[in-house]
Order: structure tokens, then C-alpha cells, then sequence
């Protein structure tokens, strides 16, 4: 009788990760042993050094859930190696509704942009980032901060990305600390051209609402019901066979790099 062949194995602690192993049963079986296993980092804290730790000791896949934005002297330079896929779990920035909203946009360019972020003020500045990738992904090439107001309060940045005629297409961020606002926060986004994308991603309601409206009408993106764990472990699993590279961390570490900047300015 031939044994029954087990999934990739999954170290990991965080309980929304323990129940997408069990969603996984074919694929996913949670292991002891960090050796050869995809390995979930808690993004709280100092999650770099957890993600070195997972690569030093073996690790096929590391997933960092939810990470916060560390401060710049804690990231290393220098790339990331290539030997171990790191998949970043970022819920306000699901690889799904980003690939969407590209999507139904059908090509079409955005002539300006404008990201609202709301967060209690520990949060603020990741909802920042993540409202950052979001305006990374639907422009052309690389966001460039221009001007910002950081205090203690509210942030407000000028950022443009060059169009595909030579000229700049602006970007205005603003982010404002909000009382009483359970962890995660509040994102929205407007990006206007001949094609309208409007963004509203609620984390503590767990809502991520996506409409495109176009000449021929508005379509509203329909309700995703797989938890941004579940879609994360799937990623680093997939990462794992198939060998492609996965540009999460460097994502992650370039929209940081542009919330470093707001900060100190």
C-alpha cells in the first residue's frame, strides 16, 4: 500500500495561519521544524531579523503577515537572495483586487490619484504604505516623493510617477490619525482618467469594495471571501514548486522607503 503523500510543511503559531493549513489539507501540513517549511513571521516586532532567522535556518518560503514599517536602520542593504521566496501578506493590499483593478482598467492611464488614509496612530504609517503600493501599481514607473508635511497628527505627501508621454502624473497622500479605530485602518483611493478606479479597503470591517466605472457603465469588483492569510500561504506554496520569483519584499521595502521619506521630511 503506497504511503499517503503530505503536504509542504508550515511553522507557524498565528491562528489565522493554523486555519489555513486545515483549509489546505492537500497542500499544507503544520510542522515543528522550520528546515524545508514555508515559515510564517508575526509582523509585529522585528520582523526582519525574524525573517534572517527563518533563511538561516532553513526555511523553503518565509511569509511575513501584516508586517509594520520598522524603522530604516533596522533594513539591511542590499537585495534579498533569490534562494528563499518571501511572500508578504498585506490585507489594505491584496495581489487579487490590485491585479482587478488593473484589470478593468483595460489599459487605460490614470491622470491623477488620490489615496485617504485613516489609522489609530500606531498604525497610520503601514495604512500609509500600503496606500503607497497601491498608487505604485496602478502608474507607471517608480513614485517620487516631491513635497510633505509629517507631524505628529497627520501626514500629507505630493508624489508623481513619470506617464508614458514624458510628463508626471501627481499623486496626493494624506494620512490622518483617527481615535478609536480598531488595528488596521482605513484606506481609500482615486485614480481618474477616462477610466474612474474608487478604492475603499476597511480592515477591521474586513470590506475591500472595488468599482470601475467606464463609458459603458460602473462595475463593482465581486466580494472576495478568501482570508489574505489563506491567499498568502497559497502564494509562498505555489513559490515553493514552481521556483518563480515573487517581488513582494522588494515591493514592500520600496513603498517603505517612500514612508521613510515622508517622515523624516
Amino acid at each position: 500500500m503506497s504511503a499517503v503523500k503530505r503536504g509542504r510543511g508550515v511553522f507557524t503559531a498565528l491562528p489565522s495561519y493554523v486555519g489555513a493549513v486545515a483549509e489546505l489539507p492537500l497542500s499544507a501540513v503544520l510542522t515543528a521544524d522550520v528546515s524545508g517549511a514555508v515559515v510564517v513571521v508575526p509582523g509585529s516586532g522585528d520582523w526582519w531579523q525574524a525573517l534572517l532567522s527563518a533563511r538561516a535556518g532553513g526555511a523553503a518560503a518565509v511569509v511575513i503577515a501584516d508586517p509594520e514599517v520598522l524603522p530604516q536602520e533596522t533594513i539591511g542593504s542590499g537585495s534579498w537572495p533569490a534562494d528563499v521566496p518571501v511572500i508578504v501578506e498585506r490585507p489594505r493590499l491584496r495581489p487579487d483586487a490590485v491585479a482587478e483593478a488593473i484589470r478593468a482598467r483595460g489599459g487605460s492611464p490614470a491622470r491623477i490619484v488620490t489615496v485617504e488614509c485613516f489609522a489609530a496612530v500606531a498604525s497610520l504609517d503601514a495604512v500609509i504604505r500600503d496606500g503607497v503600493g497601491w498608487a505604485r501599481s496602478l502608474l507607471p514607473g517608480s513614485l517620487t516623493l516631491r513635497s510633505g508635511v509629517a507631524a505628529a497628527q497627520s501626514r500629507i505627501a505630493l508624489l508623481d510617477s513619470a506617464g508614458a508621454a514624458g510628463g508626471s502624473i501627481p499623486t496626493t497622500l494624506a494620512g490622518t490619525v483617527a481615535g478609536g479605530l480598531h488595528p488596521g485602518g482605513l484606506l481609500r483611493l482615486l485614480a481618474l482618467g477616462e477610466v474612474r478606479t474608487e478604492l475603499t479597503v476597511d480592515q477591521p470591517a474586513g470590506l475591500t469594495r472595488l468599482e470601475t466605472s467606464t463609458e459603458d457603465g460602473a462595475l463593482r469588483a465581486p466580494e472576495r471571501y478568501e482570508s489574505s492569510a489563506r491567499l498568502a500561504l497559497r502564494r509562498a506554496l505555489v513559490a515553493c514548486s514552481s521556483g518563480e520569483h515573487v517581488t513582494d519584499l522588494e515591493e514592500l521595502l520600496e513603498d517603505m522607503a517612500l514612508t521613510w521619506a515622508l517622515i523624516g521630511v
